[in-house]
């Protein structure tokens, strides 16, 4: 008895690039075609067993067949074989179907040259790949898009055939539904507000919709007939030309894209197009459909949402996160062209008197006017900040230890200019560390950190100087050095519990889920913040330990309160930038949902933004996250990476929007347009949002306003031990 199996890496018409297939009787191997390198290791490993193989194959040609469409003919086109997924589709059973000439199938709708074609092709031994209109049993048609394999003999001649397939009725069924209703479709593209045109192959227009006079202020007869490139800007031509190539040369089914238009008056216009293939009967592109829609407003909100998150409101200087997202950038490219950069960190002496004798509106003002000479004073190469409320810092690239010395000495110089402040004169000063790289740090974040800490030694040794950083600052730090030595043995005795803070939907009011908040109780000294040991944490890698204790335990408690009949709630686990990045996250994430017992739906990773400066990492990591059933949601959105246009790369689910624009959101209108802005643009990219933070009814009612759907925050509750947390699910059930 012959068994056949058959092995598709890419599959469907567009996706199948080789097809092995491996005979095999009894103890030897005929190989019938080989184009892969992996066929011609199996051939050359003599150790592989003939019985794994087999196995391996049954397994492939298992999958094979729950996905594609399958059918093996011998050279006459008699059917000698029909997989499940063809009985399906064609309504006869294997018993009606095998022994039958696949003529039994033919609809008569194609012409004999058509065949004619397909048998000359794949007789000759090549693949023929096409679309084929079939009859089912019951009469109803079927296209199908085909594929056929020729197997060949030890001769180079075809003697049977296996035809992969893809049932396609439904996409025609759509295209013969557009040809026959021709003219509601003109009715409603001549009536749409989008641009709709048509473009041949060379790129003339053929079509244009009459909204073209109220967009681009042309009229048809102008647009009409002219080539299509030549309206597109400069420096998005090249672009677009590729995208129309590639969609006419490869029948690639369609493709989206953002470019600039040009009007009528000579100004742009940003639009945003997806780009449709129209099918002729043979199956050849002969047009495009572009849709055209403006978006110049919603690029206008993306650039003001940006500016507003990565700017400081009041010194318009950038904010910690841009400068975090600038220094990262620096850092990688100093470290990758062997040069020197330099960050210094100014803290205002004493502000904290100006605001309490001065007023805040006049502390306002001197943060103001240092912002101001800082900007005159500084290299237009160098980059500054303001990092908080009295604290600036400058990176500096390409520099040296002197070039430092001398921006601080200018620095402070600069601020100690008389300012007039509640009309008297002030004399301002400030206390500046210094840190480089390589000499200080081996991180973006480390070298901000340790510019700090030498800011803070300058404070503590009398104000009003500059320090470099030295290894002394950091190691005489007694509490640090305690913290983490008791860190270490808390994670090994296990001295963490979990704290639940539950998230609530605005509309209703009802509960939809919780966030796990670790918490330390030392035996001796107490509670201990997160604020002080989970960044010891980062620092010294103990994250990955805590994190992954974190992460079981939440998710064996949440098990636990399914399985006492409490309600289903997805549990939110934060997960650090050192956590997302280390090796293995998936099957680490796996294994504690498997040794748990909790579903996958039940889990919610919390990220935050600043970890996805590297793009394409971060993806791929995700995406093995995603496939999990896992829910991703980005934790303190608007604060990090901050980019609308990354979001469509990434499979996260929920927007976070961070506490910083929920505080002042009844008071600061900049901070009700960010967070009136994410709401906006989550909803188009079909996103959940959830704002942190809420704790007065006139924030939350702000919240109802601009239809955020989801809230967490003290206002609701404050984060509840375990047994707090069950009475608290008690009540509302």
């Amino acid at each position: 008895m012959v068994k056949w199996y058959y092995i598709i890496l890419n599959y469907f018409w567009d996706k199948i690039c080789y097809i092995w297939v491996i005979q095999v009787r009894k103890t030897t191997t005929n190989f019938i075609e080989l184009r892969s390198h992996y066929i011609e290791e199996l051939k050359e490993n003599k150790t592989i067993k003939l019985e794994e193989v087999i196995q391996e194959l049954a397994d492939l040609r298992y999958a094979l067949d729950q996905a594609a469409i399958v059918t093996i003919t011998d050279d006459k086109g008699n059917i000698l074989y029909v997989n499940s997924q063809f009985c399906k589709i064609s309504k006869y059973t294997k018993e009606e179907l095998i022994g039958q000439n696949h003529r039994m199938l033919n609809s008569g709708h194609h012409s004999r040259d058509y065949y004619k074609n397909l048998w000359d092709t794949v007789n000759s031994g090549n693949v023929w790949r096409g679309e084929l209109r079939n009859i089912a049993k019951d009469g109803t048609i079927l296209w199908l898009d085909t594929t056929i394999v020729p197997f060949l003999d030890e001769n180079g001649k075809p003697f049977q055939f296996v035809s992969i397939r893809d049932d396609i009725t439904k996409r025609k069924q759509m295209e013969e539904q557009i040809r026959k209703s021709e003219e509601t479709y003109r009715l409603i593209t001549e009536n749409t507000s989008d641009v709709i045109t048509v473009i041949n192959k060379e790129g003339d227009i053929i079509y244009v919709t009459p909204s073209c006079s109220h967009v681009l202020n042309y009229q048809v007869e102008e647009v009409e007939h002219s080539k299509f490139i030549p309206w597109i800007h400069k420096e998005d031509q090249e672009t677009v030309q590729y995208m129309v190539n590639s969609i006419f040369n490869t029948k690639k089914p369609s493709g989206e894209m953002e470019f600039q238009l040009e009007k009528k008056d000579g100004t742009y216009l940003d639009v945003e197009a997806n780009i449709s293939p129209i099918f002729s009967q043979s199956d050849e592109i002969d047009h495009l459909v572009l849709v055209i829609r403006d978006i110049t407003k919603r690029k206008y909100s993306e650039k003001m949402i940006y500016h507003l998150t990565h700017h400081d409101t009041l010194t318009e200087l950038p904010n910690r996160s841009y400068f975090m997202n600038h220094v990262t950038k620096e850092f990688y490219h100093a470290k990758v062209n062997e040069v020197k950069i330099a960050v210094l960190y100014m803290d205002i002496d004493k502000f904290k008197n100006i605001n309490d004798s001065l007023g805040h509106e006049n502390g306002d003002i001197a943060l103001i006017e240092i912002a101001n000479r800082l900007k005159m004073m500084l290299n237009p190469k160098d980059f500054i900040a303001r990092i908080g409320g009295d604290e600036f810092a400058i990176i500096m690239v390409n520099t040296s230890k002197e070039q430092a010395i001398m921006i601080a000495d200018k620095v402070m110089v600069e601020i100690q200019k008389p300012i007039t402040l509640a009309k008297e004169i002030h004399t301002i000063t400030a206390s500046i560390g210094i840190s480089m790289y390589p000499f200080h740090a081996k991180s973006p974040e480390e070298l901000l950190k340790r510019a700090n800490i030498a800011s803070d030694e300058v404070k503590a040794k009398g104000r009003n100087n500059y320090l470099f950083f030295n290894k002394n600052m950091e190691e005489n730090s007694l509490e640090r050095i305690l913290l983490e030595n008791e860190l270490k043995k808390a994670i090994e005795s296990d001295q963490f519990t979990l704290d639940y803070q539950p998230k609530i939907d605005i509309k209703s009011g009802k509960i939809i889920g919780m966030e796990a908040l670790v918490r330390w109780v030392h035996p001796e000294l107490g509670r201990i913040s997160p604020g002080k040991f989970i960044p010891i944490a980062e620092e010294t890698g103990l994250i990955l330990e805590l994190g992954e204790l974190i992460l079981r335990k939440g998710c064996k408690q949440n098990k636990q309160w399914q399985n006492q009949g409490y309600p289903k709630q997805q549990l939110s686990v934060n997960l650090s930038t050192k956590q997302l990045y280390q090796k293995n996250l998936s099957d680490k994430i796996e294994a504690i949902l498997e040794e748990t017992g909790l579903e996958a739906q039940w889990l919610e990773l919390e990220i935050t933004e600043s970890a996805f400066a590297n793009i394409s990492n971060a993806q791929t990591i995700l995406l093995k996250i995603k496939d999990l059933g896992v829910a991703i949601s980005i934790d303190d959105f608007g604060t990090g990476y901050s980019s609308f246009g990354y979001l469509k790369h990434l499979p996260v689910n929920t927007l976070k929007i961070d506490a910083i624009f929920i505080r002042d959101i009844n008071l600061n209108p900049e901070s009700q347009a960010i967070v009136n802005g994410i709401v906006d643009i989550a909803g188009k990219l079909k996103l959940n949002v959830i704002a942190e933070g809420i704790e007065t009814n006139e924030q939350l009612c702000i919240l109802r306003e601009v239809s955020c759907p989801q809230g967490q925050g003290f206002y609701f509750s404050k984060p509840l031990s375990k047994e707090k947390f069950e009475r608290y699910l008690k009540e509302i059930i």
